[in-house]
């Protein structure tokens, strides 16, 4: 009888030892802290727009795109009727060179004029006289020349090319329409967003905001210290990872919620305007 009571009590040290051992092994796991990830309601929004407007009075002859078309840099977008700023531009030009003429005949008088002048043939009032026509006809030159420029420049601006790269809207005018300067002055002819990169504007509440000190940290600290992540409506996680460009200084008095805008790479064009997405904060690896 004493044996067996002396067997059960040993099998219970033996019981309460390894639960206790199993517990200690398992107490680092259960004080290890949680990811420190935020998430918030976010929308994904152009990075850069620019606008095609019309810069001069004429006539629209050729749109070279379609709405929802990648245009890149530099591509040729409009073209406006140019004959006449061609014609312009060639009256300048035959402007410049009789200006140039002129030019070349009154140095040559003024040096006849100092030839004789030096022999004391000429009076000093002829001398004084011709300097000046000199210099009058070099100022023309000087003023043909900027009116040349400024035809070159007309003619220039009968084709509209796209200033930055990516996706444009439809035509907001069509073929054949006549430009004024009351329509260039409130009217644009299209829209382009870039899409690479592209920004998220996530929603953090005041709660998150304030959490870990966040509100003392500037931008330049929030891009060191963490790193953002980005869930699509999908589920699925997208697979670039973001850096935070900016962020308000105040909260919005019927959401309290503030803004941080967050620039992610874009390469293949998934993310567009207006998509709703989960923005993820994350503290960055070392």
């Amino acid at each position: 009888m004493r044996a067996t009571t002396q067997v059960l009590a040993l099998l219970a040290i033996m019981t309460f030892g390894a639960l206790f051992g199993a517990a200690v092994a398992q107490a680092p796991a259960q004080q290890q802290a949680a990811p420190d990830i935020l998430e918030y309601k976010g929308i994904v929004a152009a990075a850069r727009e620019a606008e095609v407007a019309p810069r001069l009075d004429g006539l629209l002859s050729k749109i070279n795109f379609t709405a929802g078309q990648l245009v890149k840099q530099g591509d040729l977008l409009f073209e406006f009727a140019s004959k006449s700023n061609e014609l312009s531009l060639a009256l300048a030009q035959a402007n410049l060179k009789q200006a140039e003429a002129q030019l070349a005949l009154a140095e040559v008088n003024l040096k006849n004029k100092q030839t004789l002048r030096a022999k004391n043939v000429g009076s000093e009032m002829e001398l004084l006289e011709m300097q000046a026509q000199r210099d009058i006809a070099a100022a023309k030159v000087e003023e043909v020349r900027a009116n040349k420029a400024m035809a070159e420049i007309a003619l220039q601006q009968t084709k509209l090319y796209a200033p930055i790269s990516g996706v444009i809207s439809r035509p907001l005018i069509k073929e054949g329409a006549y430009i004024t300067k009351e329509a260039r002055d409130q009217s644009r002819l299209a829209t382009i967003i870039q899409l690479d990169p592209i920004h998220v504007v996530g929603q953090a509440t005041a709660a998150m905001y304030f959490q870990r000190g966040t509100a003392l940290k500037t931008l330049e600290q929030t891009a060191e210290q963490r790193e953002f992540g980005l869930v699509l409506p999908t589920g699925e996680k997208y697979p670039h990872k973001g850096r935070v460009v900016a962020g308000t200084y105040e909260f919005n008095p019927a959401t309290q919620t503030t803004e941080v805008t967050v620039e992610f790479p874009n390469p293949d064009y998934l993310l567009r305007p207006g998509l709703n997405v989960t923005l993820q904060s994350m503290v960055r690896t070392q």
